[in-house]
């Protein structure tokens, strides 16, 4: 049998990720800026529509995948999903999380060098990237429902429940229909956005990170069940989520800290504005919650000491790749220098823990440890970096403050989330792939990685 039975969750699980997400839409919503007052109304109605559906679909997902089946029902015949089908999945999953964060910078540093204006960059390459992205998700969704109803049996419920990877799988690719169709919409109602972080994008956001979640169970499903291992010691499959995390965090780096490192004290452009105007510790909760989001996923993910670390060297190199490659106007590698200390700082409290206690760190020691970390770095670092920030000692507490709460945050996040799929993970008993299918996936991801440089260089820009 290949899946277990998935462990029945109450609502209690559920309800605060999403009473979560809508605080932080509303909070960050806030702190943007609204709209001029002739549009305010239809703004927050349009706000409001955007948190019912993804509420919606948060609830549904948990009725169908988590809820308890009522005493009268019970788990029906599991829905088989071949290991060499898994690791087709897992494969796509991987290439789409990396092309969607190589297509993302790719797409701002053209926006920034040449202008193109909404509409007539439909099909400039970096856009046909995030297609492929969006298009593996949307088919993963249509073929996983495909699955559900033609091999499963019973009620809708049992048949999610028979393999709840099927049945995230499903929702990931209706939530990316949703989540990409928005943003046109809230463009074209409400024209450009005031800042990065608006509504839309925090939506396709979540889509990537969900994307990056999946692949991982994917990966996780091909592998034995893994014991927490000190020392470097990575095998393959560790390094191929690495990269998926990195396609991701490039993505959420570029939402939420472009404004800083885009900012220019000489010129006073928009984003030198509105940075000023934001309250002095955003940057310390934008920097943190990046570093032990991805740090947390990487390493529990994993359960390899150095992953964090890994994902974040990488980001840093894939980066910088992409900002000399494309001749970007600016340096997106700034945030990076505050962002790998932290997830190192994360390895480092992972490693000293599981050896001396064969437990990860409880939930508030890691960002304890990170957001003080933060606070001894980022004073000098900060001023280095963002020499137009105000640093003072003053500073100091209230981003420590702010660096704690938001790293508790994200590293409860990702321990809901993980330990939520933990239930629907698959048996990989007699799973692993023979050393044959192993240098066949080899020489696609190698092949994959030739066909990119080539698409890129290849690239005519825009006139």
């Amino acid at each position: 049998m290949e899946s277990r039975a998935i462990a029945p969750q109450r609502l209690g699980v559920i309800a605060p990720i999403i009473t979560a997400m809508i605080v932080i839409f509303a909070t960050l919503t806030l702190l943007a800026g609204l709209p001029p007052a002739d549009k305010l109304a239809s703004f927050w109605f349009g706000i409001a529509v955007l948190i019912v559906v993804t509420s919606g679909i948060g609830l549904a997902s948990w009725h169908l995948l988590l809820r308890p089946l009522p005493a009268t029902r019970t788990a029906t015949k599991t829905v088989v999903i071949g290991a060499r089908t898994r690791n087709i999945i897992a494969l796509f999953l991987t290439l789409s999380t990396l092309s969607i964060g190589v297509a993302g910078v790719w797409d701002e540093i053209w926006h920034s060098k040449y202008g193109i204006p909404f509409g007539e960059d439909f099909f400039w390459r970096p856009h046909l990237m995030l297609y492929f992205s969006f298009l593996t998700l949307i088919v993963l969704g249509g073929w996983s429902w495909w699955m559900i109803m033609m091999r499963g049996q019973g009620t809708l419920q049992q048949r999610f429940h028979a393999n709840p990877l099927l049945g995230v799988s499903f929702f990931a690719g209706a939530f990316t229909i949703y989540a990409v169709g928005a943003d046109p919409i809230w463009h074209r109602l409400y024209g450009s956005d005031i800042a990065p972080w608006s509504v839309p994008h925090l939506l396709i956001l979540t889509m990537i990170l969900v994307m990056s979640m999946l692949a991982i169970a994917y990966h996780n499903s091909l592998m034995p069940t893994r014991e927490w291992r000190l020392g470097l010691s990575f095998a393959w499959r560790d390094v191929l989520i690495a990269f998926v995390l990195v396609g991701a965090l490039i993505d959420y780096m570029l939402i939420f800290t472009i404004q800083w490192y885009a900012a220019s004290p000489a010129t006073v452009n928009r984003q030198f504005t509105q940075v000023m105007g934001y309250p002095d510790w955003l940057l310390a909760v934008f920097i943190t919650f990046l570093a032990a989001l991805f740090g947390t996923l990487a390493l529990e993910g994993t359960r390899r000491i150095g992953t964090a670390t890994l994902v974040g060297v990488l980001s840093f190199g894939v980066r910088y790749l992409l900002d000399h490659g494309f001749a970007g106007v600016r340096d997106g590698t700034t945030p990076l220098l505050l962002i790998v200390p932290l997830m190192l700082t994360l390895d480092i409290c992972y490693a000293v823990f599981i050896q001396r206690t064969h437990k990860v760190p409880a939930l508030w020691i890691a960002p304890l440890i990170v957001a003080v970390v933060f606070g001894v770095l980022g004073y000098p670092l900060v001023a280095a970096l963002f020499p137009f920030l105000p640093v003072t000692l003053m500073n100091i507490p209230a981003r420590i403050i702010a660096s704690a709460i938001t790293a508790a945050g994200a590293i409860w996040l990702v321990r809901s989330l993980l330990g939520m799929s933990t239930a629907s993970s698959v048996e990989t008993a007699s799973t692993e792939l023979t050393g044959t299918a192993k240098w066949s996936n080899a020489l696609v991801y190698v092949a994959f990685g030739v066909l990119l440089v080539f698409f890129i260089v290849t690239a005519t820009p825009p006139a």
